[in-house]
């Protein structure tokens, strides 16, 4: 993780502040006092959004021009506080870490080695990812990306859907909700 990564990590340890961003570069879809759900139209409006997120098209503009325009932010308007692991990291970057082993394209020991802790057993070590994955509350949630067709991404990049959980598991995402952006992506 370079420099801006901690430093923008660490902000959104601390809060998150609402980004102003022009009209003309987003669509907002709904607001009330505990979301926000804005469509960025540029790239420049998502990084602004997704700052403190880990999402490959922050960096990316051609995989977010090509695949991602278009998708619902959704910010939780009050931070949701992240919760800490038997790692000592965030919940979500374990899940993250640790789901890497479960899909094969990392090694036990390099996830051990990058959390800095050992478990008893690769066997202990994914009935601790199933448990953590249970819980909502276990995911970088403060900030989602969203669409109908894609799915649901926490703010580690984790594929909320891959875990059992959709849009509607998303705290203050209500069904009236959920039918605005679905609504939003039928026109």
């Amino acid at each position: 993780m370079n420099l801006q990564e901690q430093i923008n990590r660490m902000q959104s340890m601390m809060g998150l502040n609402e980004v102003r961003v022009p009209r003309k570069e987003r669509v907002e879809l709904y607001k009330d006092d505990n979301i926000i759900v804005v469509v960025p139209l540029t790239h420049r409006a998502l990084q602004k959004y997704a700052s403190f997120c880990q999402w490959c098209i922050n960096n990316d503009d051609y995989e977010w021009e090509e695949y991602h325009k278009g998708h619902s932010i959704v910010i939780q308007r009050n931070q949701i506080k992240l919760n800490k692991g038997i790692t000592g990291m965030d919940t979500a970057g374990e899940i993250l870490l640790l789901s890497r082993v479960d899909d094969g394209s990392m090694s036990m020991n390099e996830v051990e080695n990058i959390l800095g802790y050992k478990f008893e057993s690769e066997k202990k070590a994914m009935k601790y990812l199933k448990s953590l994955t249970s819980d909502i509350n276990n995911f970088a949630i403060n900030i989602v990306y969203y669409h109908p067709e894609n799915g649901v991404y926490d703010m580690e990049d984790n594929h909320l859907e891959a875990f059992n959980h959709d849009i509607s598991s998303i705290p203050n995402v209500t069904p009236k909700v959920v039918k605005i952006m679905n609504d939003y992506y039928l026109k």
